[in-house]
């Protein structure tokens, strides 16, 4: 409250009421937005310092607020779930860490769906030639065209010990041949 209290109040205010309106649903379920409802209650509290009784209670106008805000912030829960996107999958191009995207995936998007997404972002020329695969302890497996990213995202999360695994697309036919495994099956991932 010390670092806003010398901050410009007014243009922060602004900008906070502004971030909670036009925030993406799926990221008020997160760490930025309790840190976005914190700053605005403080932001609210040093605005109506002098006028707060002294019971300290919060006045009607800000409870008022933060639970017309509460509602929008319901409201949008409710359409993202109705819009059934669960999850995103980080996707690397050519190599592990390199030129990653962030991918939306249902439950029920298969690698193949996913390939063709890929393919789009990464404006790949020849998308036949390219295939979704894990890189795990060095050694690429590619994800057969039904296999689900999501479920094999979420078995190398419950992994014990736990395993540090890349989503990259890439070429599946090498020179070599030697760098890619035949595509794997889910349950010899862990």
């Amino acid at each position: 409250m010390y670092v806003l209290v010398r901050s410009n109040l007014p243009a922060l205010l602004l900008d906070v009421e502004y971030m909670m309106e036009l925030m993406d649903p799926t990221l008020q379920l997160g760490e930025g937005s309790y840190y976005l409802t914190t700053t605005y209650g403080a932001l609210e509290h040093i605005k109506n310092y002098d006028k707060l009784p002294v019971t300290r209670q919060l006045s009607l106008e800000i409870q008022d607020s933060i639970h017309r805000w509460e509602r929008r912030r319901t409201l949008n829960k409710a359409r993202v779930s109705r819009s059934s996107v669960q999850d995103f999958i980080n996707v690397s191009f050519n190599e592990a860490g390199s030129n990653t995207k962030t991918l939306g995936a249902r439950p029920d998007t298969t690698a193949q769906d996913l390939c063709r997404q890929c393919a789009e972002k990464f404006e790949v020329p020849e998308p036949e030639r390219y295939g979704l695969c894990v890189l795990v302890d060095g050694i690429y497996q590619q994800l057969g065209p039904q296999e689900l990213p999501l479920t094999v995202k979420a078995m190398f999360h419950h992994s014990e010990p736990k395993k540090e695994y890349y989503f990259v697309y890439k070429p599946v036919s090498s020179e070599e041949g030697k760098d890619i495994e035949p595509p794997l099956k889910t349950e010899s991932l862990i």
